[in-house]
């Protein structure tokens, strides 16, 4: 098998590699097919001479339907008489003397029993083809099993490993690629990638056949071997360069579906927006747009693969017709027998199969290639998130003490996010970030989950800089509750199991308690196994933002990130959702993204952001005091002028 994938991309042959046992046994059972395909050329020969040479009439078919002058019912001829025959009719004596001997032992042994013992004859080999496609028939049936097993588990390894792939990839990557991307490689990509169990099976069927069909027509005749042989260089030659075209329209076919896949994805997650604005008319036409891009460049590539099979057939054809035409002259001078001629037809098809398959591999291939790469490129060969070597937990138990240290970040390309940036949150302390939109206050949060790694400066928790903690230990000390809730399509308890897969139904019962989520969960027909539909579609926004602050409480987290967890509650839930937080924040480490400044109020320090540099630090009443930006924005706020100034 090594040497059978010796041409392939290696990150194919890899995958291919993974699974060995069933295309091993897929292409035993190829070879087998392939074989046995050629071994029927010389059964059809045999049946074909039988059936000739065993009939009465066969001698006078061997010579037309012109009667043998002078001869009798046993004839015998003398030299003078065949010269004269074959000058007679135009054709060589030798011709004339084996036509008259057939015709005598035809007459001579074509008796009743000699009848009988030719049918047997053909019988039994009739009884061989039918034996032989049995056994062929097993055998395809082998093939198409072990190959489809092939294919199924190398598309579904392949998802697996992408997907946990995507899992250990940083969040700037996801920020820089399109949702309906990422989802076009694990559909699209992957359906096109599994086809390279195909180009294995046609690498081994093609030749197979082609060559095993040929050596069948140098057994029977090797001189019209000889002509055959000369097509080949040009099937070769038109099968290469017509690859090399299908190369680069598969790799464009392969980026519009990615492309195709996107939009689709963003107009389906934006429906309620398309809608309320009235622009479906426009996305529409947006959407047909990249339908008819991707048609293009479809057909493009069709064009270029529909060009090279009648191509492969023409020249195929052409070689037929021209032994056909060689077969003719030498038959009627009795160089070859009829069923030589069926023969030799039925292998040249076979050899026209075998360069067919071979055909599809070319293209097959380009196919395959050009989902390879965007696979590799877009997901398997992308860095992961760095862990530091010997990347460490804290021991237990984690206080929960955050510190930043003179903390400077820009994203990639971008301008400065953050400027020098300190301050501290003692253990079991609230701090609010407050500063209008683009000051950095969600950056801080990423920062602090590792997400991203500051510029300069250090992020500690307990003193500890967080590049050299693992991440996954790092989150689990952490809580998120974000603006935006986010709700898979599965039921309330397992949403909130989010936070701890292990909880109980009693923790899972404690926390909805806690942020309130009993009170609309209770009178449900399931109670908490009750499904909440694609993005919580079927609960209302506050139902989904208190199952959030259920998902967090359930972890128990040393340090809890709020970004304004109220903003989408009624005033009633709110109350009661706050009350409840502030008892959950009481001797826990928090940081709050303040959107509203009433927020803000309730924590025991607030930092205050502009253009990602801290202007003010202090508590409520004491930044209020000092008559600066914050107590601006407060003042702007209490009197109505305002609601969510930040």
């Amino acid at each position: 098998m090594p040497g059978l994938f010796r041409k392939l991309d290696p990150r194919v042959t890899g995958e291919l590699k993974a699974q060995k046992k069933p295309i091993t046994w897929g292409l035993l059972c190829v070879l087998a097919t392939s074989l046995l395909t050629s071994a029927m050329i010389p059964l059809v020969q045999q049946s074909i001479a039988a059936i000739v040479d065993t009939t009465p009439a066969s001698a006078s078919r061997e010579l037309g339907s012109t009667p043998l002058p002078g001869l009798g019912s046993q004839p015998k001829l003398t030299d003078q008489q065949a010269e004269a025959m074959a000058r007679e009719l135009g054709v060589e004596k030798a011709r004339v003397e084996e036509a008259v001997r057939r015709a005598a032992d035809s007459q001579t042994d074509f008796s009743l029993p000699a009848r009988k013992s030719a049918l047997e004859r053909l019988g039994v080999l009739c009884l061989l083809i039918v034996a032989l496609f049995l056994t062929k028939y097993w055998f395809t049936r082998g093939q198409a099993y072990f190959l489809t097993h092939a294919a199924s588990d190398l598309s579904a390894n392949l998802r697996k490993r992408i997907f946990e792939k995507l899992q250990r990839l940083p969040l700037s990557y996801f920020h820089a690629k399109r949702s309906g991307s990422i989802q076009s490689v694990l559909t699209n990509d992957v359906l096109v990638f599994q086809n390279s169990v195909q180009i294995v099976r046609d690498t081994l069927d093609g030749p197979v056949k082609a060559v095993s069909a040929f050596a069948m027509i140098v057994w029977i005749h090797w001189q019209l071997a000889l002509i055959s042989l000369g097509v080949l260089p040009i099937m070769a030659y038109v099968i290469y360069r017509n690859g090399r075209r299908m190369k680069a329209a598969q790799a464009q076919v392969q980026e519009n579906l990615a492309e195709l896949s996107a939009f689709s994805n963003e107009a389906v997650l934006g429906i309620k927006v398309v809608k309320a604005f009235s622009a479906e008319d426009r996305v529409a036409g947006a959407f047909n747009e990249r339908i008819r891009d991707t048609l293009k460049s479809q057909l493009r590539a069709a064009r270029r693969f529909a060009s090279l099979r009648p191509m492969v057939e023409l020249i195929g054809a052409s070689a037929l017709a021209l032994v056909i035409y060689i077969c003719g002259h030498l038959a009627f001078r009795g160089a070859v027998h009829v069923a030589d001629i069926a023969a030799i037809i039925f292998a040249l098809d076979v050899v026209n199969q075998g360069f067919r398959s071979i055909g599809n591999v070319n293209n097959t291939y380009n196919q395959v290639q050009a989902a390879t790469d965007r696979i590799y490129r877009e997901v398997l060969d992308v860095p992961e998130e760095h862990e530091p070597e010997g990347a460490q937990s804290l021991p237990e138990p984690t206080r929960g003490q955050v510190t930043f240290e003179r903390v400077s970040f820009s994203y990639p390309g971008g301008e400065p996010v953050l400027k020098d940036v300190s301050f501290e949150i003692p253990a079991g302390e609230s701090l609010a970030l407050v500063g209008a939109s683009g000051a950095g206050k969600s950056t801080i949060a990423d920062l602090l989950l590792r997400f991203y790694d500051p510029s300069e400066g250090h992020v500690k928790v307990d003193g500890v800089d967080v590049q050299t903690l693992s991440r996954s230990w790092l989150r689990s000390q952490m809580a998120v509750v974000p603006q935006h809730t986010f709700l898979f399509a599965g039921s309330i308890a397992a949403n909130i199991r989010l936070g701890k897969s292990n909880a109980t139904d009693e923790e899972v019962r404690r926390a909805a308690k806690e942020a309130h989520v009993t009170p609309f969960v209770d009178p449900l027909p399931k109670g908490f196994e009750e499904t909440v539909g694609e993005r919580g579609v079927r609960l209302s926004g506050g139902e989904i933002q208190r199952i959030a602050i259920a998902r967090a409480l359930v972890r128990q987290p040393k340090v809890l990130i709020l970004d304004e967890a109220t903003s989408n509650l009624d005033s009633e839930s709110e109350r009661a959702v706050q009350s409840a937080l502030q008892d959950v924040m009481h001797g826990r480490t928090t940081l709050i993204i303040a959107h509203r400044l009433s927020t803000a109020a309730r924590a025991d320090r607030i930092l205050v952001l502009r253009k990602g540099e801290v202007v003010e630090q202090g508590s409520h009443s004491g930044l209020l005091s000092q008559g600066g930006v914050y107590a601006s924005m407060y003042r702007t706020y209490s009197s109505g002028v305002i609601d969510e100034p930040l």
